[in-house]
């Protein structure tokens, strides 16, 4: 029977969790973040079991669509992994709330010098247990089931960023690398008029003003073409940044979107009901309702906390030779006050949490309305753009007939080519208006309206 009590401590104790370090080692991470490739074999699975592909005899994908990419950054994105682990600490802290509330022992002793045929000692045990009512622990299991619905909306708004992020760095790539296509052309044409310009100078058939005038011509030509150049490096860095690699990492691979220049409708009647979803479970918003529903226990906590807190204290002492059972019980009385002041705090955070869900839906709200029309508003200027291009097409179709029948010179015919080239950076321009536009409107309802990575398992 000795043996019970120790066999008991010996078992709490087999049942504790162990310490073990685990320091930050910066040289050891940054070595894991410039070591980031995207034809990590296990990436390369996970992105097939993601989009139901088989196995496939290349080592990896020869050009990544958006999906795939999807795929990658969700898998290698730092920001996301931080808000995985914050996500994990809130379930956590539900398993806290959830546990009951351990006893207080205490063990008392003294020894008696002035005894001689009696029992010189006194020991006795004794315990304290908190009254904690089921009450009390439900409003704190409710408490951090909201903490856990606000770290799963705030889980749900990275993914969605992440998603965002890496959207709008493609549209960037892939604009820049039309720009710098475009401007390629619009250089070497430019080139081509100069150097005629120059010539016909030199013959006397032109005045040199108009050689000065080519000249400057080819070298904005030039100066936008640099910037192009520039801005499709940054856009690259950008993109790696979103997937959470190295810009070098990027390097072997080619990138896919098929459909760029293809973009949805934005008819009042396909936005309907993602409007009202939005307005009513964005994750913001949900995030925003948590942190209300938070307050409110909180409240309810507090005024709980008014009324008696009771403990409960049953113990054994040997006193002198005297086995003596003692039982003990405190209370904590509401004398100099009935906790008027957390409870007029927890009154005015529910107040303030309540206004700020209010401004989230508001915001929410004009956010999705003025997307909207702006994306509207982008598309018919994309539509403008386009049949000016179409025209543009025309005559420069016109004066290459014309050249080729001698009916025109070298010259009038690099102009319209010239004019058709600007026409289709003109178009590029208002394309990229428009994919911007429509990343503002799918951030707005934090729902994809186009594109492959909508149809992931």
């Amino acid at each position: 029977m000795r043996s019970g009590p120790a066999l008991l401590a010996f078992g709490a104790l087999a049942g504790c969790a162990h310490y073990a370090p685990q320091p930050l080692v910066p040289e050891q991470t940054l070595h894991v973040l410039e070591s980031r490739s995207l034809t990590d074999p296990e990436l390369l699975r996970h992105i097939r079991e993601k989009t139901g592909r088989a196995e496939e005899a290349t080592p990896a994908p020869v050009r990544w669509d958006r999906a795939e990419l999807f795929i990658a950054a969700m898998e290698l994105n730092p920001g996301l992994a931080e808000a995985r682990a914050q996500l994990e600490q809130a379930t956590a802290g539900l398993k806290t709330a959830r546990a009951i509330q351990n006893p207080t022992l205490s063990l008392a002793t003294e020894y008696d010098l002035t005894r001689a045929a009696e029992s010189p000692w006194l020991w006795g045990i004794g315990t304290s247990f908190l009254l904690d009512t089921f009450v009390g622990r439900g409003l704190r299991v409710n408490l951090a089931q909201a903490g856990l619905r606000g770290a799963n909306a705030d889980f749900t708004d990275a993914v969605w960023t992440v998603r965002r992020d890496l959207r709008a760095a493609l549209v960037s790539v892939a604009i820049a690398e039309r720009r710098e296509a475009l401007l390629e052309t619009d250089f070497q044409q430019r080139s081509d008029l100069a150097r005629l310009a120059q010539a016909r100078i030199e013959a006397g058939e032109s005045a040199r003003s108009d050689g000065l005038q080519a000249e400057v011509e080819l070298a904005r030509s030039h100066a936008a073409l640099e910037e192009a150049r520039r801005t499709k490096i940054e856009t690259r860095t950008q993109l790696a940044s979103a997937i959470g690699v190295t810009e070098s990492a990027l390097n072997d691979i080619s990138l896919q979107w098929d459909d760029f220049e293809q973009l949805p409708p934005a008819g009042e009647g396909t936005l309907k009901d993602l409007r009202s979803r939005a307005l009513l479970s964005r994750p913001d918003l949900e995030r925003a309702i948590a942190d209300y529903d938070a307050r409110e226990l909180e409240l309810k906590q507090q005024v709980s906390a008014q009324y008696l807190q009771a403990a409960l204290g049953p113990g054994y002492t040997y006193d002198h030779g005297i086995r003596k059972a003692t039982f003990n019980a405190s209370v904590a009385l509401p004398i100099f006050n009935r906790n008027e002041g957390p409870i007029a705090e927890a009154v005015a955070g529910r107040e303030v949490a309540g206004k700020h869900a209010l401004a989230v839906q508001a915001k929410i709200l004009n956010e999705i309305d003025g997307s909207a029309q702006s994306y509207r508003s982008s598309l018919e200027s994309l539509g403008r753009t386009r049949a000016q291009r179409v025209a543009g097409e025309s005559l420069a179709v016109s004066a290459r007939h014309e050249f080729e029948a001698d009916s025109s010179d070298r010259p009038t015919l690099l102009a319209a080519e010239v004019a058709l080239n600007a026409e289709r950076l003109a178009e590029l321009d208002a394309l990229d208006r428009a994919q911007q536009a429509l990343g503002q409107l799918e951030d707005a309802l934090r729902t994809p309206l186009s594109g492959p990575e909508t149809t992931l398992k």
